[in-house]
């Protein structure tokens, strides 16, 4: 028993007034003579025992009655902490992605939410909420209360040790405070970087494990293009079971809101399974897969975006040839012919193909120009001329790694092989062909290639047009001139639909999706001038993030932006530019659990609780005071109505 005025129980020495009062009051008797003294002393006797008893009881009613008003005032109570020690509480409410996982009682976010709010948050006891985007500090419970009814999910994911650390900078710094921390989370493996949670734990921390019913979770994992013709693309989705399964599953492709698609994904007793769709090229494409399963929501849709430009922007250096431009026509293409010698290579990085045509030579600068090109994901193709320089030609071959041209052949060959499985033929013929008529070249280059694959061959089964993919880029390779004393491969039927597909496959789609995180960065291929920024806008809110010019490309930094999955229109002057897709972290749809009880590593200080009721129940009895007062001020009340009672009826 713990007292708020302890000061006070030396009243209880005044209890010695009572006694001398009983103890030593000096009464008179008068005597008064009778004639028989025999009878009179034994009445006497009893008399005098009786009112000693009497005597005795009123003074044992009256010292309890005034001990019980002595500790009534010192106002004693029983409690874990002392009456004028004040509770500051700060709770950590997970509210990750993750927590939207269902338990028997519906999301465990939403009902722990409730339950913090039925459950502890009543009074004014000073206290801090820490959430994984937002922090309330030192304020009271009443005032808490709409933010956890308007708590929402975030793909901001805190580390425990970070999240103690904020903790520990929120404490109340005031003497005579009793900390008290209290954590609820789902405590997935990504919460934890370091092995151990936390050491040297003074304050008293609660963790509350809050986890789903069922540890099973079906989800859409990436998606990406398996392969692109000049009408169509060809896209693969992949899924991922937590547990191996033996199940199929409807997925469905939308554009926009409109289904375009439908196939099935089956797990044949695995954890991955995969699923094709084939879209048509057009202007915009603003994908969605979606599955519909009971498990966790936030990672059933997954969203992309393919924007082709109006048009390609393509550039010819060398020799002028008409049949470039009749292929590369101004219905989809800017073409673009220039000589060597009026190149402006600040021209380079803004185009989607480049085409050396029959260079006799290609100086340093040129190749250079080239080969950041191809790193930033242009397609080249390269046709030798009559007079090729081989040197100069290497120089490139070696630096974008395409392999060495050997030596000239002037020797007349047909072209006779045609690789169908190639995406610029696949689509070309209906049906493989044996009865072509096959051109021929008087003279072309051989050469040893690296990791090509021939589209065309001649009889000799020497490629006669090759491509290397590096990186993101395409590489295409011709080993003869393409002018007509050399060959009449320009007269074939063949040229129109290897060149235009080609040109028509070389713009590299953007990113199809980013997935949101800190500190993302985007790289727009877009021209803006020095007073004009770009922005990010959905349907309900719109940021300039931070971004950064330089020619022909901007470089966009999100820091913190409040991101969620699905589409964002990139706008210049309210006019929009093109449609960015961001899609969750899949880290927390992996649904693995820490071992709380072998981190804690059995400190006094930290406790583990399965419930949101079991650790309330436990830390408002821990903090709970337990008034005596009004019992002391009743048995006061009861000693003096015994001691009335005493005083009347005691006849002994």
């Amino acid at each position: 028993m713990q007292f708020k005025y302890p000061e006070l129980l030396y009243a209880l020495f005044l209890l010695i007034i009572p006694i001398i009062v009983h103890l030593f009051q000096l009464q008179k008797f008068k005597k008064t003579p009778f004639t028989n003294v025999q009878y009179l002393k034994k009445i006497e006797q009893q008399t005098r025992k009786s009112a000693r008893l009497k005597k005795y009881l009123i003074l044992a009613t009256r010292m309890l009655a005034f001990t019980c008003i002595i500790f009534a005032f010192t106002q004693p109570y029983f409690s874990n902490i002392s009456a004028d020690q004040k509770i500051a509480t700060s709770i950590y409410l997970d509210n990750s992605l993750s927590m939207s996982a269902k338990n028997e009682n519906g999301e465990i976010l939403k009902n722990t939410a409730q339950n913090i709010i039925d459950n502890f948050l009543e009074g004014d006891e000073t206290v801090s909420l820490l959430t994984n985007n937002s922090s309330f500090k030192n304020t009271t419970k009443n005032n808490i209360k709409n933010e956890l009814t308007k708590l929402e999910y975030t793909v901001k994911k805190e580390d425990i040790n970070t999240v103690l650390l904020n903790l520990n900078n929120n404490k109340n710094t005031k003497t005579n405070t009793s900390l008290n921390y209290i954590l609820f989370s789902d405590f997935q493996n990504v919460n934890l970087k370091n092995k151990s949670i936390v050491t040297n734990v003074n304050s008293q921390i609660s963790l509350v494990k809050l986890q789903p019913t069922t540890n099973q979770n079906i989800f859409i994992d990436s998606i990406f293009i398996v392969s692109k013709t000049s009408n169509k693309t060809t896209l693969k989705t992949s899924l991922k079971s937590i547990k191996p399964i033996d199940d199929s599953f409807a997925i469905a492709l939308y554009d926009s809101n409109k289904l375009v698609g439908k196939t099935t994904a089956n797990f044949k007793n695995t954890t991955t399974s995969e699923a094709t769709f084939t879209i048509p090229n057009k202007q915009n494409f603003n994908g969605k897969i979606s599955i519909s399963v009971d498990d966790l929501a936030f990672d059933n849709d997954f969203y992309f975006s393919i924007s082709n430009p109006e048009k390609i922007n393509i550039l010819s250096i060398g020799n002028t040839s008409k049949y470039l431009s009749k292929i590369y026509s101004n219905n989809e293409f800017n073409f673009t012919q220039k000589p060597l010698q009026n190149l402006n290579y600040n021209n380079i990085q803004s185009q989607h193909f480049i085409i050396l045509n029959e260079l006799d030579i290609i100086p340093n600068e040129l190749v250079n120009s080239i080969d950041n090109f191809i790193k930033n994901g242009g397609n080249i193709l390269i046709i030798p001329s009559v007079n090729t320089n081989i040197n100069s030609y290497n120089k490139l071959f070696q630096k974008i790694g395409l392999g060495t041209i050997q030596s000239k052949i002037e020797k007349e060959h047909k072209i006779t092989s045609i690789n169908f499985e190639h995406p610029l033929i696949k689509d070309v013929f209906e049906k493989k062909i044996s009865n072509f008529q096959y051109p021929n070249s008087k003279l072309h280059f051989s050469s040893t290639l690296k990791n090509t694959t021939s589209i065309l061959k001649f009889d000799t089964n020497n490629a006669f047009i090759a491509a290397k993919n590096i990186g993101k880029s395409n590489c295409y390779w011709v080993a003869s001139p393409l002018n007509i004393k050399t060959s009449n491969f320009i007269n074939s039927p063949l040229i129109v639909p290897v060149f235009y597909n080609m040109g028509k496959t070389s713009f590299n789609n953007n990113t199809l999706y980013y997935t949101i995180k800190n500190n993302q960065n985007i790289t727009i291929n877009a021209s803006i001038g020095k007073d004009e920024v770009l922005t990010l806008s959905n349907k309900n809110s719109e940021f300039i993030p931070l971004q950064q010019s330089s020619q022909n490309k901007v470089e966009l930094t999100l820091q913190n932006q409040p991101l969620k999955s699905g589409f964002y229109s990139l706008n210049r002057n309210k006019q929009h530019i093109q449609t960015i897709a961001f899609n969750y972290n899949r880290e927390e749809s992996d649904l693995n659990y820490l071992d709380i009880d072998a981190l804690t590593n059995n400190q006094p200080n930290i406790k583990v609780y399965n419930s949101v009721d079991q650790v309330f129940e436990i830390v408002n009895n821990n903090v709970k005071i337990n008034w005596l007062f009004k019992w002391f001020l009743a048995f006061s009340i009861l000693f003096l109505f015994l001691e009335m009672l005493i005083l009347k009826y005691f006849k002994l």
